[in-house]
Parts: C-alpha cells; structure tokens; sequence
C-alpha cells in the first residue's frame, strides 16, 4: 500500500523567507530541527493560542466587571458601542440601583 502524498502550499518569495526565517528562530530556541509539517503545525498552535487569548481579553473589554459598593459583589455588564459611556444597572446580587462610569478605569 503506498504512502498518500503530502499536497504542496504556494507561497510567494516573501512568504517563504519569512517561515524560513521564524523556522530558524524556532530552531535555535528549541534546539530541534523539525520538517516544515511539524513546525507549521506548532506555530499554528501557538497561534490559535494566541488568538483564543486576544478573544478573552476583547471579551472582557466589551463586558466590563463593577463591583456594588453595597454588598461587594463584582458583576459583569453587557455593553456594546451603542451605549452611552456611563449607564444605570441594578446589582443582580443585592438589587441596589447604580450608575456606572464605563470610561473610569
């Protein structure tokens, strides 16, 4: 039974000397001296990563957290663009009316 064939990737000259280059990087750091599978396959990893954590962070700056000066509690409010940079919300935890300053840190 024969092996199935690895497909190619075009790349420009530029794109090729730029994983060549983050290759080498990449080799120098680890030590290892992987094929182009396995190194592509890493950093695409890593870069899933590092999108799941830019989504985190995006996330929480379109929800911030206040915490009620009544009982202590932290909560989160749904915010989009659209609202206004201070808004009234009632704390889910003591029902205490509260007008927040989305724009103080």
């Amino acid at each position: 039974m024969t092996e199935p064939r690895q497909r190619s990737i075009g790349v420009t000259p530029r794109e090729k000397e730029r994983l060549e280059k983050a290759k080498s990087v990449y080799e120098n750091k680890t030590g290892e001296k992987p094929d182009w599978g396995k190194f592509l396959s890493v950093v695409s990893a890593l870069g899933l990563v590092a999108l799941g954590i830019y989504k985190m962070s995006q996330a929480s700056k379109k929800n911030p957290v206040t915490n009620c000066p009544y009982c202590g509690e932290n909560f989160s409010i749904a915010y989009s663009d659209d609202l206004p940079p201070v808004v009234y919300v009632t704390c889910p935890n003591c029902r205490a009316e509260l007008v927040v300053d989305l724009r103080a840190p």
